[in-house]
């Protein structure tokens, strides 16, 4: 007679229905979210300088702003100032119109710059003029689309919730006593700064990108990969294997759309605009840039998101250490 394999104690086919639809809407979730914000960037609201006496900006910044929310024009007195403005992040580039020439920085790649170049060329031929075009703070030469800042942040921070979910998994979802959850704290500073430098190391001495300020880049990646490692630990700490799945979704679903990648904030649709600036990705990538190509200006904001981050998940994972609820646990297999 054949043998029939009978299941293993403790399997709860109604729990595995629960995660199995969870993933359907996680995965549903992921695809709504890259198709929405990224599928079709356009321009609202991008920051611009107009360069000159008022009489000579005039008409230019009534014609932009003609075109709706396209422009947030700025009006600078010099070039000096204008190009200060773009190095603080202020404007993505300026327009001399005494001179017919454009300032802008291609370091986030070929949209922005773009948009700014095909705008002001109407304009010079229109005053039958040429273009002339100065790249203030232009991208690696190895990274013309702007895009490895992007995607060394995406590895650090998918790094960064994998390593609390398998700790989680492991060692269980919260900290059996605060000590184990100081232990677990100071495991991720220390995983977070060995892959902060891994991941400086690869791209500035393997590729030959974004070279010239290793320190800083580490310390941004290990910030990074910190505070969404805690924030991860933190999450499941309060809701057991559902917190990785919240990570994930803020995270991955989210956080990396947001982030821009290829387009400028300015560039997303309004939902992704928004919660941006409020994520990792979008911090860590915005710091990345500041730091390698705008000699660390503007730096305050985005390092203040991700240490919010890593200062919650501290304090949530010390709080509920030794806490424990139904749906951190799984079935219980000892009987076997």
């Amino acid at each position: 007679m054949a043998y029939q394999a009978e299941p293993s104690r403790g399997v709860s086919y109604p729990v595995i229905a629960m995660f199995m639809v969870a993933v359907f809407f996680l995965s549903a979730a992921f695809v709504a979210s890259y198709v929405g914000g990224l599928h079709a960037p356009h321009p609202h609201r991008v920051p611009l300088g107009v360069v000159g006496p008022a009489e000579a900006t005039a008409p230019i910044e009534a014609t932009l702003r003609r075109q709706g929310d396209t422009f947030d024009v700025h009006a600078y007195p010099t070039p000096d100032a204008a190009r200060r403005a773009i190095r603080d992040r202020d404007v993505y580039g300026a327009y001399l119109p005494q001179e017919g020439r454009l300032l802008i920085t291609s370091a986030f790649g070929p949209t922005a710059s773009g948009l700014l170049r095909d705008t002001f060329a109407r304009t010079a031929a229109a005053e039958g003029r040429t273009l002339s075009v100065t790249d203030v703070a232009p991208a690696d030469p190895g990274d013309p689309e702007g895009l490895v800042p992007f995607y060394l942040v995406i590895g650090w921070i998918v790094s960064a919730y994998l390593v609390a979910a398998i700790v989680g998994l492991y060692r269980g979802m919260a900290a059996a006593t605060f000590r184990d959850a100081v232990v677990r704290l100071a495991a991720f500073a220390v995983y977070a700064a060995a892959i902060g430098a891994a991941g400086t190391l690869i791209v500035e001495h393997g590729y030959g990108y974004l070279s010239g300020s290793p320190w800083l880049l580490t310390g941004i990646g290990a910030l990074c990969v910190f505070a969404v490692a805690a924030a991860t630990a933190a999450a499941e700490s309060l809701i057991g294997i559902f917190g990785t799945a919240l990570a994930i979704l803020a995270f991955v679903v989210l956080g990396n759309p947001s982030a821009g990648g290829p387009w400028p904030l300015e560039f997303l649709a309004p939902f992704w605009r928004a919660v941006g600036p409020w994520l990792p990705n979008w911090a860590g990538t915005e710091a990345v840039r500041n730091a390698v190509y705008f000699d660390g200006h503007d730096l305050t904001r985005p390092l203040i998101v991700l240490a919010v981050y890593a200062a919650v998940g501290i304090a949530a994972v010390l709080l509920l250490a030794g806490r424990t609820n139904p749906v951190m646990r799984f079935p219980d297999r000892s009987g076997e």
